[in-house]
């Protein structure tokens, strides 16, 4: 998991991608369910 704090949110990496979040822990807490999903 990577990003980076923007002027708008922060901008986390996710499925290949970067996306804007409200905040960081949004993004790790969205992360982390993709994660889990792909191990299931």
């Amino acid at each position: 998991m990577k990003g980076y704090f923007v002027t708008d949110g922060y901008m986390g990496f996710l499925n290949g991608r970067y996306m804007l979040f409200a905040g960081e822990s949004e993004y790790m807490e969205i992360a982390n369910d993709v994660v889990q999903e792909n191990e299931e």
